[in-house]
């Protein structure tokens, strides 16, 4: 006879075939991968610096108050006084420069003399303050014209025609802002400069009859020859001391 197999046994065995098969059928669970986090890069933490924009020098304003010297002509000067900040208008009736002289010898603190829109001034002193600045060099320079005086105490300007100046000879020195006529026929000028402080400089322009401006300057002590066609009208932009003298 044979021998049966129990179904305790059969069991045991279908059970164990059943957990091995689905062991097997079944997919095992991925294991998830560690998340990798880049790290940011230095230049990214740097907080970027900003491009720097352009600084504009500053121009001159006009003032509250206004004062009106008329008219200059060929032969006919303008004058205006003041005390304190203001504007001096004027007009010019001809082709010509203005020379204007400032009298601020009774003011206090420092004096700028200027003109709207200009970013540097035609000339700063520490009162007192005295001296003769060039203006409408230019032919299209406009008609109608201002000034601005900003200064601590009385004042007084004068406008006349370049013409009009009295012309010098020889050897000329100063202190401060000056406006020659140059009468000498020669072919060259000695200039000599000491400056009033270490902020000082010197500026120097010489329009001639021969129509070739000259333009020079230092912010330090010189002493130079410069080639310059003589006779002409030289204006000087400077606090400190000079002489100017025309060389054969």
């Amino acid at each position: 006879m044979g021998i049966r197999r129990g179904w305790g046994l059969a069991g045991t065995i279908v059970a164990a075939v059943l957990l091995v098969s689905g062991c097997a059928g079944s997919a095992p669970e991925a294991t998830p991968s560690p998340t990798h986090t880049t790290p940011p890069r230095i230049e990214d933490l740097i907080t970027p610096t900003p491009t720097p924009t352009a600084t504009v020098p500053a121009t001159a304003e006009p003032v509250a108050q206004t004062v009106d010297a008329g008219v200059v002509a060929e032969g006919t000067s303008a004058s205006a006084s003041g005390s304190g900040p203001s504007n001096v208008a004027y007009q010019r009736q001809g082709e010509f420069a203005v020379v204007m002289n400032i009298d601020c010898s009774a003011c206090t603190g420092t004096t700028t003399v200027t003109e709207p829109g200009r970013m540097s001034p035609f000339g700063e002193m520490a009162a007192p303050m005295s001296g003769s600045f060039l203006k409408d060099v230019f032919k299209n320079d406009p008609v109608n014209q201002t000034l601005i005086v900003l200064a601590e105490g009385p004042w007084t300007v004068t406008l006349q025609s370049w013409n009009d100046i009295p012309s010098v000879s020889g050897a000329q020195s100063g202190i401060g802002p000056a406006v020659l006529f140059l009468s000498d026929d020669v072919p060259r000028l000695t200039v000599d400069y000491a400056p009033a402080s270490a902020d000082d400089s010197f500026s120097g322009r010489v329009f001639t009859t021969s129509d070739s401006p000259k333009l020079f300057g230092n912010t330090e002590a010189f002493s130079e020859v410069y080639d310059v066609d003589l006779p002409g009208v030289m204006a000087i932009q400077t606090n400190g001391t000079w002489m100017v003298t025309p060389t054969p």
